[in-house]
């Protein structure tokens, strides 16, 4: 009587299955991870100083003095997280029209730093507003300035403009149109702020040519995507390079046995 006996090792099956599951991961990797976006929704109203920090969705914010200062190695208010529906904070620092919630306020020529730790990551979106200090007239008065860190340390820049006034003088809040190259770029660190026009062709906001106290603006609803460190491609790849080596041992191994 001859009866067929299937040898131990991984089944056919089983093996396609783990190469799919393999793939499907490795394609995870690949992709940029969406993270949840920083409302300021979890952070308590509160005025900040050049140095503090604040923690939402996985990422870091450093609030940045203003060039002035910094030069000067003095601390001062540059930057609120601002409850929009407190009509005695909005009338004290004019909220944006168009606010919902918490946002941030970044004053006094000021700006803020964002990281991940120990991680990468690339600009998804934001909402940003002008946040002039006194009432002005409808106009263009500056820009938000991107400054990147890439993972080789080299810096990459970008800006955008701000939306202007509602009917009622308020400035609003608006998307920000970031340039795409900008948005691709795989990033460390992500330092934000304004500059305002010189009405000859330039934005300052520098030691140089300080802004004195009018670059502010407003962040809201920041988006980021999370990039994966190399070192996710190369456990993916011993995973895959692994599953292939037990297929290969498995396909030199006798089907099957007769007794």
């Amino acid at each position: 009587m001859n009866r067929t006996v299937t040898p131990l090792g991984t089944p056919r099956r089983a093996t396609r299955a783990l190469h799919k599951i393999a793939a499907v991961a490795a394609l995870v990797c690949a992709l940029p991870a969406m993270a949840s976006p920083i409302t300021f929704e979890s952070i308590a109203p509160n005025a900040l100083v050049n140095g503090d920090t604040l923690s939402e969705g996985g990422y870091q914010m450093l609030v940045l003095a203003s060039p002035i200062v910094a030069e000067l190695g003095l601390t001062g208010p540059f930057a609120t997280v601002v409850n929009s529906n407190d009509p005695d904070t909005c009338f004290a620092i004019g909220c944006p029209t168009g606010a919902s919630g918490h946002f941030l306020a970044v004053t006094n020529d000021g700006g803020v730093k964002f990281t991940r730790a120990g991680h990468q990551f690339q600009l998804g979106s934001l909402s940003l507003a002008f946040l002039p200090p006194v009432d002005v007239t409808d106009g263009d008065y500056g820009l938000l300035q991107f400054s990147g860190i890439r993972g080789d340390g080299t810096v990459v820049s970008s800006s955008a403009a701000f939306p202007g006034q509602a009917a009622n003088g308020s400035f609003t809040f608006g998307s920000a149109l970031i340039d795409s190259a900008f948005r691709n770029e795989v990033l460390t660190s992500l330092t934000v702020n304004a500059c305002l026009f010189d009405g000859n062709g330039g934005c300052y906001n520098s030691l140089a040519n300080p802004a004195f106290g009018q670059a502010q603006f407003a962040l809201d609803d920041i988006s980021f995507n999370a990039v994966p460190e190399p070192g996710s491609f190369l456990l993916v790849g011993l995973g895959i390079g692994a599953i292939g080596l037990t297929r290969r041992r498995s396909k030199a191994s006798p089907s099957t046995a007769t007794i």
